[in-house]
């Protein structure tokens, strides 16, 4: 299994216009490879929030391929958000998982 995460760092109040956002936008949950996809909130900082956006694929490949889809293109179209502060991605290959069953 193969793991995206971007923690988005935003401006302090703007975590329900970031949640609507999430909510609307694209269909990866239609993409060959898709597994799964988390909005994580964490605890509020002084001055701004963050969140962190996990995705989970059956492997590299997939993921890669739902970058060049029409489906990512229209998650990420439109005009970037001004209360974003900025992002860091990462990715990760899943060596262990476990899952209630």
């Amino acid at each position: 299994m193969y793991a995206v995460t971007n923690r988005i760092k935003i401006q302090k109040g703007s975590g329900d216009d970031l949640e609507k956002v999430f909510g609307s936008r694209g269909s990866v949950q239609h993409e060959p490879g898709f597994k799964s996809f988390e909005l994580w909130s964490m605890e509020m900082e002084d001055d701004h929030e963050v969140y962190l956006v996990v995705t989970r694929w059956e492997d590299k490949l997939d993921f890669l391929n739902w970058t060049k889809s029409d489906s990512f293109k229209e998650s990420h179209a439109g005009p970037h958000p001004t209360y974003i502060i900025g992002g860091e991605l990462a990715n990760y290959e899943v060596k262990l998982s476990i899952i209630k069953g």
